[in-house]
C-alpha cells in the first residue's frame, strides 16, 4: 500500500472519529438538557405539593414513613420516623429539660421542726452554693435548711432579700460538686415559645409542669401593692410550693423565677408570673456584694397617664407619666418639677390634675409606669437625671434632678 492510501486511510479514520465525537457530544448534551427539563417539571410539580401539603405530604410521596415534625427553638427540623420509639420527640426534649434541671433545683424548708414542711423551692446558681428564690419562701431568713434532689438535707445561710422584687438569695453549706449552677439563657424570648416550671407544689417535690410564655413585659402588682416590671407570664401550672422555682425553656435553660400568680382561688387558673432572669442576677450580684439594692427613684407621686385623663386635660396624647404631688424640697422640688393642683376622685384614690407630664428621663421614652420604672430602677440614689416634661402647653427639660434611695415606702408613691 502507497503512502498516499495511507494518508487518506488515516484521514477518514480522524473525520469518523469527529464525528463520533461530536455526535456523542451532542446526545450527552440533549440528554443533559432533558435531565433539566425533567427536574424542572418534577421541581414544579413538588413544590405544588408542598404548597398544599407541606413537608409531610412531600416524603409521603417519597415512601418515607413519617409520624411527625418537630420544630426545634433553634430552627432546627426534625423528622420523626415510623419505628416503634417509646416516646415522642417533644416528651425527649420535656425529659432532657428535667434531666439538666433537677439537680440545680432546691426545696427551702424555714425551721428544722418535726413539723416543718416544704415553704418553697430555689435555684442554685453558682458553684460555691449560692442560690436564688423568693423573699417570701425564705420568711424571717431563720433556721432555714435546704432538701437536695439526691434525698440529702443541708443548711443555709440567709445572704440578703431585696423586698421589692421579693428576691432573696441563700448559701448553701456544704455542696456537693455535682450541684452545678443552672445554666442560663440569654437570648430574646419570644410568646409562644415553650416554658417548664420545676417546682414542689402542695409539697410534691420536683415536679414539673410544661405551658408556653404567653405574655412579656407585663407589670405586676405584689399583695403589698408594690409593683414588679417586665414580668413574665406563662400558663405553666404554679401553685403553692413553685414559688422560688425556675421557668426554663425547652433546652432547660433557666429564663425566670417563678414568683406569683394571678388567682382568685389562690391556685393555678393558668396565669402566672415569673421574674425576668436579667432582674434575678442583677439583684443577686447586688446582695452577693453588698446585702442589699441601691435604686434610684424620684420623690414625686405619680399616675400613669391614660386615654381618660388625657381627655378630661384636653391633651392630643395619652402616654406618659403625671405628676400629682411632689415631696416639699425633695430632689424632684428642688429641680424644679412642678405637681398638679385640681384635686379630683381617681379610683380609691384622690389626685391632683395639672401637674407637670412626665415624657422622657434622660432621652428615654416614657410612656408609663413600665418604662418609668425600668430606667428610674437602672440608677442609684443620688444620681441626676434630665427629665422631659409636658407643662402648659410646652414642652421643658429639666436637668439634674437629683434621685432619691428607692424603697418599699415610696415605692408605693404610684396611683393604680
Amino acid at each position: 500500500m502507497n503512502r498516499k492510501n495511507i494518508s487518506r486511510i488515516v484521514l477518514v479514520c480522524a473525520l469518523l472519529i469527529a464525528i463520533v465525537t461530536i455526535l456523542s457530544l451532542l446526545l450527552f448534551w440533549t440528554s443533559k438538557l432533558n435531565e433539566e427539563k425533567k427536574i424542572d417539571e418534577l421541581r414544579r410539580e413538588l413544590s405544588k405539593v408542598a404548597s398544599k401539603g407541606g413537608e409531610e405530604a412531600l416524603l409521603s410521596l417519597a415512601g418515607v414513613p413519617l409520624k411527625g415534625i418537630f420544630y426545634t427553638e433553634d430552627g432546627v427540623v426534625l423528622f420523626e420516623d415510623d419505628s416503634s420509639w417509646s416516646y415522642s420527640l417533644e416528651e425527649k426534649e420535656n425529659m432532657r429539660a428535667f434531666d439538666k434541671a433537677k439537680a440545680s433545683v432546691i426545696e427551702i424548708v424555714q425551721d428544722k421542726s418535726l413539723s416543718s414542711s416544704i415553704s418553697g423551692c430555689g435555684v442554685i446558681i453558682s458553684s460555691e452554693g449560692y442560690a436564688v428564690t423568693n423573699g417570701h419562701v425564705v420568711g424571717s431568713g431563720k433556721d432555714i435548711s435546704v432538701n437536695l434532689y439526691d434525698g440529702t438535707s443541708v443548711d443555709a445561710t440567709l445572704i440578703g432579700v431585696d423586698s421589692l422584687t421579693d428576691i432573696a438569695v441563700i448559701k448553701l453549706e456544704k455542696i456537693d460538686r455535682k450541684y452545678v449552677p443552672l445554666e442560663m439563657y440569654s437570648g430574646q424570648l419570644n410568646i409562644g415559645q415553650k416554658a417548664i416550671a420545676i417546682g414542689s407544689p402542695y409539697g410534691y417535690s420536683w415536679s414539673m409542669s410544661v405551658g408556653v410564655v404567653s405574655g412579656l413585659s407585663r407589670l405586676v402588682y405584689t399583695s403589698s401593692m408594690l409593683p414588679l416590671t417586665n414580668m413574665i407570664q406563662t400558663d405553666a401550672a404554679i401553685n403553692p410550693g413553685n414559688s422560688g422555682g425556675p421557668l426554663l425553656n425547652s433546652r432547660g435553660e433557666m429564663i425566670g423565677l417563678n414568683t406569683a400568680i394571678y388567682s382568685t382561688s389562690g391556685e393555678n387558673q393558668g396565669l402566672s408570673f415569673a421574674l425576668p432572669l436579667e432582674t434575678v442576677l442583677d439583684v443577686a450580684t447586688s446582695l452577693i456584694k453588698s446585702g442589699s439594692v441601691n435604686r434610684g427613684w424620684l420623690d414625686v407621686l405619680a399616675v400613669e397617664l391614660n386615654s381618660q385623663i388625657a381627655e378630661y386635660l384636653k391633651l392630643d396624647f395619652d402616654q406618659g407619666v403625671l405628676i400629682s404631688q411632689v415631696v416639699p424640697s425633695g430632689g424632684a422640688d428642688r429641680a424644679g418639677l412642678k405637681g398638679g393642683s385640681e384635686k379630683v376622685q381617681y379610683g380609691q384614690s384622690i389626685i391632683y390634675l395639672g401637674g407637670d407630664i412626665i415624657t422622657e428621663i434622660d432621652g428615654k421614652s416614657i410612656t408609663g409606669y413600665s418604662d418609668y420604672i425600668a430606667v428610674l430602677g437602672s440608677h442609684k440614689s443620688e444620681d441626676k437625671v434630665d427629665i422631659k416634661v409636658y407643662r402648659n402647653g410646652n414642652t421643658l427639660l429639666i436637668k439634674d434632678v437629683v434621685l432619691t434611695m428607692r424603697s418599699e415606702e415610696n415605692s408605693r408613691w404610684i396611683i393604680r
